[in-house]
C-alpha cells in the first residue's frame, strides 16, 4: 500500500512580517509520490479554485529572513516530500500557496503513515484560525477543546531526536478551554498589569515581552533558563532570588499557559541598573506602539527617549529609540516593500470609488517601481473653475526608500490653494519632472489659453516646462527663492527688500525707478537680476495672466500640509492625502454654499476695503467706457470695455483697482461683471 500523508490546507489569513495568521483549515490527505500538478489540483480542488487558477506553492523552511523555498516543478515535490519523511524538522513546515490576485493560503502538513480512512490528524495551526477536520467531520470553528479524558497524538511515528515529550499526552494535561472567550487568551501586553497562575498568552514571544516590560518596571533582570518547544522558563539574574516564571505549550499549538509564578525578589540594590538588557527595541517597539497608530500625531525618538525614562527608568540611546521606532511603524503600517507591491492594487480601488480620478504607475526594465502619477477627479473637475496658473513643486520623502513628493497646485476663486496632481519619483532631475509634466499635460493641459507655471529656478523643470508644454505655456520664477538667492549670494542690507519692489511693479515706469535704485547699492546685484529674463519675474513684462502668483508659496504650503504624510509608506501616505483633500473639498463646498452674493469671500472682501478709497477719487468721463481718475494729483486712465487701468493692476489681478471701481460707480454698474470669471 503506498504510504499518504495527511496535510492542513489553511486560507483566507494574512501575513504577519513572514508569518502567516488568522486563517481557515481544511484538510486533504495526498499520496507521498504526488507530482506536481496533481498536488495543485488537489489544493485547488479541496479549497474550492478551479484547476487552472494559477498558483506559487512556497515551501516554509523556517527561516524567519525569508518565507521559504518556491515548489515549482516535480523534483521540489520530492525533496518537500522527503523532508518531511527523514527530517523531524520539517515534518510540520508548510507549504506557502499564493494565488495571482494576492490571496494567500497556507497548508500545514502533519506525518500520518496510513490509509487516509484511518488517518488520525494532529491539530495544527498558525494564529487564530478555524479549523475544519477531514473525512467528512464537522467544522469546529470556535472551540479548540479535547475531552479531558481522550488521549491525542502529539505527532506520529519515531520519536525526535533528544525529544523528551511522550509520544502520547492526557488531553487534560495540556489544555481545555474555549477559544471563544478572549478572555482567557492574552493576543497583546497592553492593559496586562501583571502576571498570573493560569494565563493563556497566544505566544512564547507575547510572554517573553510582557515579562520584560514587567521586569523594566520592576527595576530587575532575569535570563532564560529554558525555551524549547514544549517550555518557556525564565529566572531572575541573580542566583539567590527565588523570582521564577514558568509556562507550558499547549500541545501542538503556538499558544503557552503560566504552570508557575513566583512573584517574590530577594535582588540586592546593587544589581539594579539604569540600563537594562531587556529594554531591547523589539519590547520598546511594543510600549511606544500606540503612541504612533495616528499618523498625524508628532512622536519623535526624543519622546520615545522621555517616555521610556519617565515609565521605566531606563536610560536608551538614540539609536535604540530610533530601531524601536521603526520596528514599531513596520508593525503598524507593515513594511515599505509590502506598500509598494499594493500600490496598483490601492489606485485601481481609488480609481473604482472616485470616477473620473486618473492615475499612472511606471516601472523599469526591471519591472520594478520609477514614477506615479494621481489626479483625483473632484480636482480635474474644479480645475475649469480655477485660474490659468499652476504651482508646481518637489520635496523629499523620508520613508525607507526616500524619492520625491512633486506637488501641482492653482488658485481657486476664493484665492485658496486648489489641489490638481501629486506624483512620486526618484529625485527630482530631468526625466522625473518631463515625467510628472507629461502626466500634468495630459490631465490638465486642455485651456484654450496660455497656462502659466510657476516654480523655483531649477533647471530641470524649466527644461520639462519647455519640452512638454512648448508654447502652450510659460514658465515663471518664484520671486522668493530668487530674493533669498540675492540675500545669500552678495550678502547686501537691503537688497531683497528692493529686489522685491522691482519685482512685484506693476508699471515700468515704476520698475526703472525700483531697478535704478537696485543699481546705485549694488551694480553687481543688478546686473546679476537682469540675467534672468525679466518676463520670468519682472510683473511688468509678464506675457501671460500671472494674478498675485509671485512665489511658488502655494506648493510648499501643501508640501507642509503633508509633512506628516511624507514620513509614512506610499500607501499610507496617499491614505492619508486622500483624507485630507476629502476634508478640504467638503469645507469649500460648504462654504460656496452659503455664499448669498455673486463675488466669492475673498474678492467680495477684497473690493471692500478700496471702496471708500474710490469714493474719493476725481472721476472725468472721455467716453461711455474710459473715464480719466485723479488720485493724489496722478491721473490713471480706465477702460472699462477692455478692463485695463494705466496702473496695470486691473489687467494683471482680473479685480477692479480703486481706479476701475471709481469709474464703475459713476456708471452706476454692478461691480462683480468687471471681475475675472
Amino acid at each position: 500500500m503506498e504510504k499518504q500523508r495527511t496535510i492542513f490546507i489553511a486560507y483566507d489569513g494574512k501575513w504577519d512580517k513572514n508569518r502567516y495568521i488568522e486563517h481557515r483549515v481544511k484538510t486533504i490527505t495526498i499520496e507521498e509520490e504526488i507530482t506536481h500538478i496533481k498536488l495543485k489540483e488537489a489544493i485547488c480542488g479541496r479549497i474550492g479554485l478551479e484547476k487552472s487558477v494559477p498558483i506559487m506553492m512556497t515551501f516554509d523552511m523556517k527561516m524567519e529572513t525569508s518565507r521559504g523555498m518556491a515548489i515549482e516543478d516535480d523534483k521540489d515535490v520530492a525533496e518537500y516530500m522527503n523532508l518531511m519523511k527523514n527530517n523531524p524538522i520539517f515534518a510540520t513546515s508548510t507549504i506557502i500557496v499564493e494565488r495571482e490576485e494576492n490571496q494567500v493560503l497556507v497548508m500545514c502538513p502533519v506525518i500520518v503513515e496510513t490509509d487516509a480512512n484511518e488517518a488520525s490528524v494532529a491539530a495544527s495551526s498558525q494564529g487564530s484560525s478555524r479549523i475544519t477536520e477531514s473525512n467528512g467531520e464537522k467544522e469546529e470553528a470556535n472551540r479548540l477543546c479535547i475531552n479531558k479524558n481522550k488521549e491525542i497524538p502529539i505527532f506520529s511515528g519515531q520519536k525526535r531526536k533528544n525529544d523528551k515529550r511522550p509520544l502520547l499526552l492526557n488531553a487534560a494535561e495540556i489544555f481545555c478551554f474555549d477559544l471563544s472567550s478572549p478572555q482567557q487568551i492574552i493576543r497583546a501586553v497592553d492593559g496586562v498589569d501583571d502576571v498570573e497562575v493560569g494565563m493563556v498568552f497566544e505566544s512564547k514571544k507575547l510572554i517573553k515581552l510582557c515579562m520584560s516590560m514587567i521586569a523594566m518596571e520592576g527595576s530587575f533582570q532575569f535570563k532564560t533558563q529554558r525555551s524549547d518547544g514544549m517550555n518557556f522558563w525564565l529566572k531572575c539574574d541573580q542566583e539567590d532570588c527565588t523570582w521564577l516564571m514558568k509556562s507550558m505549550s499547549l500541545g501542538e499549538t503556538k499558544m503557552f499557559k503560566i504552570t508557575k509564578y513566583d512573584k517574590v525578589h530577594k535582588c540586592s540594590v546593587d544589581i539594579v541598573k539604569s540600563n537594562h538588557k531587556q529594554a531591547t527595541s523589539s519590547v520598546i517597539s511594543e510600549f511606544i506602539k500606540p503612541k504612533l497608530l495616528d499618523p498625524k500625531v508628532q512622536y519623535g525618538i526624543n519622546n520615545i527617549i522621555q517616555d521610556v525614562k519617565q515609565k521605566f527608568g531606563v536610560n536608551m540611546s538614540y539609536e535604540k529609540a530610533w530601531r524601536s521606532r521603526v520596528e514599531a511603524l513596520d508593525d503598524i503600517r507593515g513594511s515599505s516593500e509590502d506598500s509598494f507591491r499594493l500600490l496598483p492594487r490601492y489606485l485601481h480601488a481609488l480609481k473604482n470609488q472616485n470616477p473620473g480620478t486618473i492615475t499612472r504607475i511606471e516601472k523599469d526594465e526591471h519591472d520594478r517601481f520609477k514614477y506615479m502619477f494621481i489626479a483625483y477627479s473632484a480636482s480635474i473637475t474644479g480645475w475649469k473653475y480655477c485660474r490659468p496658473l499652476i504651482v508646481v513643486d518637489g520635496t523629499f520623502l523620508k520613508g525607507k526608500y526616500k524619492g520625491t513628493l512633486f506637488v501641482a497646485c492653482a488658485k481657486d476663486g476664493n484665492n485658496g490653494i486648489f489641489p490638481l496632481a501629486f506624483g512620486v519619483g526618484d529625485w527630482e532631475n530631468n526625466l522625473s519632472w518631463e515625467w510628472f509634466m507629461s502626466r500634468l499635460k495630459e490631465t490638465f493641459g486642455n485651456r484654450n489659453e496660455v497656462l502659466c507655471i510657476v516654480s523655483d529656478r531649477h533647471q530641470s523643470i524649466e527644461r520639462a516646462i519647455k519640452l512638454v508644454f512648448k508654447e502652450t505655456a510659460f514658465h515663471g520664477v518664484c520671486t522668493f527663492h530668487f530674493k533669498k538667492n540675492i540675500k545669500a549670494r552678495f550678502k547686501k542690507a537691503g537688497a531683497g527688500e528692493l529686489f522685491e519692489s522691482v519685482a512685484r511693479a506693476y508699471r515700468k515706469e515704476d520698475f526703472d525707478y525700483f531697478m535704478a535704485k537696485l543699481g546705485e547699492l549694488s551694480p553687481k546685484i543688478k546686473e546679476y537680476v537682469l540675467e534672468e529674463d525679466l518676463r520670468r519675474w519682472a510683473r511688468c513684462f509678464y506675457p501671460c495672466r500671472r494674478y498675485n502668483a509671485q512665489t511658488s508659496n502655494i506648493a510648499e504650503s501643501m508640501n507642509s500640509a503633508l509633512k506628516k504624510a511624507r514620513e509614512l509608506h506610499i500607501v499610507s501616505m496617499l491614505e492619508l492625502l486622500r483624507e485630507k483633500l476629502q476634508t478640504w473639498f467638503v469645507e469649500r463646498t460648504k462654504a460656496a454654499n452659503e455664499v448669498m452674493h455673486d463675488l466669492t469671500p475673498w474678492a467680495n472682501e477684497k473690493l471692500q476695503k478700496i471702496l471708500q478709497k474710490a469714493f474719493q477719487m476725481k472721476v472725468e468721463t472721455l467716453t461711455l467706457s474710459r473715464f480719466n481718475i485723479t488720485e493724489n494729483q496722478r491721473e490713471f486712465i480706465v477702460d472699462l470695455e477692455n478692463r485695463t487701468c494705466t496702473c496695470r493692476r486691473f489687467e494683471h489681478e482680473e479685480l477692479p483697482c480703486a481706479h476701475a471701481i471709481a469709474a464703475i460707480d459713476k456708471r452706476k454698474l454692478p461691480k462683480h461683471p468687471f471681475c475675472g470669471r
